[in-house]
């Protein structure tokens, strides 16, 4: 009897072991369930939209009109009665030059003025009587026309000693002093930027030379303005094709009314050349781009089908798509690099929307699932 017990202790070990190793199986046989790998993508709807074709390139402001004021007398400088930054209006006087010599140069050609047409008024025919001969009073007349012009020029100088504006702007920059001589006829005294009209100029490619035309709108943005939008429009196209570049000239003509713009800023410039309206564009990160095609991926029926597709305008990170597709169609924007034709694919988006929070997969995570 005590022989049989170890037998009989090892038997029902065995018994419940197999028991629990047969209740541990799955019910379903592994041979007859198949796992199939579905990639998780995200994808969006085909839109309709405007969009324009818009060249990038940058420029620096310029002013349209400014005026580098110099003195057309010389003498001492009694008073300079503007100073860097003020607004000045055209014919405003600057600076004064002393004009005591000019003055006195005036007087006296308006002397000698005098003496000469009285002289001349006194020889004149009297009553039909010819007081001196005709060639001495033709010299007469010429002498009161001298006398004139240089009365004329003596006045220009008293005038010229009143430095004046030449255009309405800014004072931009100012090289003299009360006090100090003029270092020279024609030398810099002030420089003039006219702020309320201000030019950037650009070279576009010559292929856009048919796509350019006056009145055309441009924006522009400045980062020393904190990127804020200003529109411009095209003023002056040049006729002549640079050969060296194989670019022309376009000068763009920028509004400054409130002044916070100014000469020298740098500008990031988009010019819209053409506009296409109401046509199918994607999100450019749809796109597949090789050296040989462009594709992306369209889901149907929780397959990827790959399109080859030819494109056209991009703006603000979406593309034209010159390939007609069907409206209904749901393309690929995250996943695609995964996916190949006919892969089956889960739609991540798609499914967060509807089904809740999703298990936070990898790209080609296995999916197991029943047969399809």
């Amino acid at each position: 009897m005590n022989r049989l017990l170890p037998r009989i202790y090892l038997m029902t070990v065995l018994t419940i072991t197999l028991f629990l190793s047969a209740c541990s199986e799955p019910q379903v046989n592994e041979k007859n369930e198949e796992v199939v790998y579905k990639v998780p993508v995200e994808t969006v709807s085909l839109e309709n939209k405007n969009i324009k074709n818009t060249y990038k390139t940058t420029a620096v402001l310029e002013a349209k009109s400014e005026s580098k004021v110099t003195n057309k007398v010389t003498g001492m400088i009694n008073n300079v009665l503007v100073e860097e930054g003020m607004q000045v209006k055209k014919g405003q006087i600057l600076a004064l030059i002393d004009d005591e010599s000019y003055q006195l140069e005036y007087e006296r050609a308006s002397i000698d003025l005098a003496s000469a047409t009285a002289e001349y008024n006194r020889s004149k025919p009297n009553k039909g009587k010819q007081l001196i001969s005709a060639k001495d009073l033709e010299k007469l007349e010429f002498l009161v026309k001298s006398r004139r012009n240089q009365q004329q020029i003596t006045a220009i100088k008293v005038r010229d000693s009143k430095v004046r504006a030449p255009i309405s702007g800014v004072i931009a920059s100012r090289s003299v002093k009360a006090g100090n001589m003029t270092s020279g006829p024609d030398s810099e005294m002030f420089h003039i930027v006219a702020l309320d009209n201000l030019q950037g100029v650009v070279y576009l490619p010559e292929v856009q030379m048919n796509s350019v035309h006056l009145g055309q709108k441009a924006r522009l943005r400045f980062p020393a303005n904190g990127d804020k939008e200003v529109s411009a429009q095209i003023v002056l196209v040049s006729p002549i094709i640079d050969t060296q570049s194989g670019t022309f000239k376009v000068t763009l003509q920028v509004t400054n009314d409130q002044g916070n713009l100014k000469p020298g800023m740098f500008a990031k410039v988009a010019l819209t050349l053409d506009e296409h309206k109401n046509v199918q564009v994607v999100p450019l990160k749809a796109l597949l781009v090789t050296d040989s095609e462009t594709s992306l991926f369209v889901i149907k029926d929780n397959k990827a089908n790959k399109i080859i597709v030819e494109t056209g305008y991009e703006e603000a990170g979406f593309v034209e798509i010159l390939t007609p597709l069907d409206i209904d169609s749901q393309i690929v924007i995250v996943g695609q690099q995964s996916l190949k034709a006919e892969s089956l694919v889960i739609v991540i988006n798609k499914a967060h929307a509807t089904l809740g929070k999703l298990p936070n997969n990898k790209n080609n995570i296995g999916i197991k699932s029943p047969n399809l």
